[in-house]
């Protein structure tokens, strides 16, 4: 353990307040100030309302025994408990959360490393005497986390494991809600649950509800984390915890068990509770158990060695525990930017200018990555003089390419991506709109690290009004209702647990820049037509999905957007029913966005309770 450091904790906080002074001046600051304060405290206000709604009571915790009676499959679970040192109060409590479980076919495997403080021999000792379900070993010497861990895997003889550090806390139905999982689908290998904090005063607060298995977010940050649970003998065929991880021995452990099994499961409930004490990371940070955060990009690291994608890690500044994993590029393939497009004018602050020529040449002269082509698709109504401007964005250039296709039909935007799509050259497409101006030069080739990724569809980015204001950062479908997360919010704002600021995966991702490899666009039938301005894009993304593709946001890719300037904005009637009934049975077959949690508000994609 080690003690956490206040010093850099408060230069840390002070570096990020200075900087937004820098950018925003005083009054800015002192408004990012009172907007962060204001979340925090509603935040913390709706979560206790939240808690007080959601305690079991009597009947509840009765109902759940009758339940276990009548099931046919009665799991084990080895709850495996490294100890080191820890305070005896924290001690015990960890311990009598496991004895106080509803489900009781469970046994606590327990393994001291070598503590010098008396009272944990004496404690561990009491206990294995008095419930013959824990069980103990003492090792000789010291040996780190990873070393005590297995000895007490070494111990289990359970069906499933569950990890319980020494300082936190189980939920009394934590292993229950497991259980009836298993019986629900006995194949699951590995299951994780949403979390919570304890305070040392035994308040709860700061939870996290998390999204269902999203691989690209796993790789940004170990959300999955408590309670996580494994079957025993996956973990034995991995080898158990492996040594130089120490202290991101999880999510290490993870990282190797999810390349053995798609059998995984989320059950959307706070099962666990992180003790808040000063030595721990949910505490301190990256000054805490600064070990941790090197295990951890180790553990990516080598994952990457493993992958058929490698690749590098970034950390995410100022953000310990958040990652950017790049992956290298096979190869330079073309990519085919398609662009539908009636050459009309934008206002900006400054001045008027022409949306397409501005997109054009942004990305003629901003992009890093020289493979592509321009697939410009129109009604014949983009007048010749900006017709004749446009070809002189690419005069001169080899490489870049640009194919003018002409629709005779009616706007319809669908119709018009899938012309362009039908004269495209490239393996992968780019759709883009107009209005959209680059500000990321490196923007195609974060895109591509993830198209050319066969289990990955649909790539979007982080696009922003004129004036920085979050205009898309994904796309999640909420009771039949599309919405992009955090709508007009500070292009800066971290996002529910920093999902604003590291690669995360959505149900869907706006068409207004949106790449996917041509194979998949052609396989699941390209752009619905029968959607001619809204909702094309979520239900392409849909289909992407039912196809068994995972869709993702980049925030590294960011350009503005310039929205509904091509075209009026609004609903047209019969949409969203469109939508709905055609996506009905899947939106049920998914019992929600898998992307969200049920446990959070669905007026709005705001990631709040209430």
């Amino acid at each position: 353990m080690s003690d956490s450091n206040p010093l850099g904790f408060v230069s840390t906080k002070l570096g990020k307040l200075f900087k937004v002074w820098r950018e925003r001046n005083t009054l800015g600051l002192l408004q990012f100030l009172y907007r962060r304060s204001m979340e925090k405290l509603r935040g913390r206000m709706s979560y206790q309302k939240w808690v007080a709604h959601d305690r079991l009571t009597p009947a509840d915790i009765l109902a759940a025994k009758r339940a276990i009676e009548q099931w046919s499959v009665r799991p084990k679970f080895s709850v495996i408990m490294p100890v080191y040192n820890v305070e005896a109060n924290w001690l015990e409590k960890a311990i009598q959360s496991v004895r106080n479980q509803i489900y009781p076919d469970w046994e606590l495997c327990i393994a001291d490393d070598a503590s010098p403080k008396p009272h944990i021999k004496r404690i561990l000792s009491h206990y294995s005497q008095i419930d013959p379900r824990i069980k103990v070993v003492f090792r000789p010497e010291n040996g780190q986390i990873v070393a005590a861990s297995n000895d007490a895997l070494a111990l289990a003889t359970g069906d499933y494991i569950a990890l319980l550090d020494h300082d936190d806390e189980l939920a009394v139905n934590a292993l229950f809600e497991n259980a009836k999982l298993i019986n629900e689908y006995p194949d699951a290998d590995f299951i994780y649950s949403d979390e919570d904090k304890l305070n040392t005063k035994g308040k709860r607060l700061d939870p996290f509800f998390k999204p269902d298995w999203s691989p690209d977010y796993f790789h940004a940050c170990m959300y999955t984390c408590h309670l996580g649970v494994y079957r025993t003998s996956l973990i034995r065929a991995i080898g158990g915890f492996r040594a130089g991880f120490d202290g991101a021995q999880d999510y290490d452990l993870v990282l190797r068990v999810v390349e053995k099994t798609r059998s995984i499961y989320h059950i959307p409930k706070i099962l666990y509770h992180w003790r808040v004490i000063p030595a721990s990371v949910t505490a301190g940070g990256e000054q805490a158990k600064p070990w941790a955060y090197t295990a951890a990009r180790a553990a990516l690291e080598d994952m990457l060695a493993r992958s058929r994608y490698p690749g590098l890690v970034e950390a995410v500044p100022k953000r310990p525990g958040f990652w950017r994993v790049r992956r290298h590029l096979l190869g330079e393939p073309l990519i085919s930017i398609i662009i539908p497009s009636a050459g009309k004018a934008v206002m900006t602050s400054d001045q008027p200018i022409v949306a397409l020529e501005n997109c054009l040449r942004s990305l003629q002269e901003r992009s890093t990555y020289r493979n592509f082509e321009v697939v410009l698709v129109d009604g014949y109504d983009i007048p010749d003089d900006i017709l004749a401007t446009v070809k002189q964005v690419f005069d001169g250039e080899a490489a870049p390419h640009l194919h003018l296709v002409r629709c005779k039909e009616p706007f319809n935007f669908a119709h018009r991506i899938n012309q362009g799509a039908a004269n495209a050259n490239g393996q992968f497409l780019l759709l883009l709109n107009d209005d959209t101006e680059v500000l990321t030069p490196d923007w195609l080739e974060s895109m591509l690290e993830f198209a050319q990724q066969q289990d990955i569809g649909a790539v979007g980015a982080k696009l922003l009004y004129p004036d920085g204001k979050i205009q898309h950062g994904g796309v999640m479908v909420l009771g039949g209702n599309p919405g992009h997360a955090y709508h007009g919010f500070d292009g800066d704002h971290p996002g529910y647990y920093c999902s604003n600021l590291v690669n995360r995966n959505y149900l869907a991702v706006t068409a207004a820049c949106l790449m996917i490899r041509q194979d998949i666009f052609q396989q699941v039938g390209g752009m619905d037509e029968i959607f001619p301005l809204n909702y094309n894009d979520v239900d392409f993304c849909l289909k992407v999905h039912q196809a068994g593709y995972r869709n993702v946001v980049t925030p590294y890719v960011q350009l503005i957007h310039y929205e509904s300037i091509s075209r009026k904005a609004g609903l047209q009637p019969n949409e969203w029913e469109t939508l709905n009934q055609k996506w009905k049975r899947y939106f049920t077959k998914l019992n929600g966005d898998p992307y969200y949690n049920p446990n959070l508000s669905h007026r709005s994609v705001t990631f709040e309770l209430f």
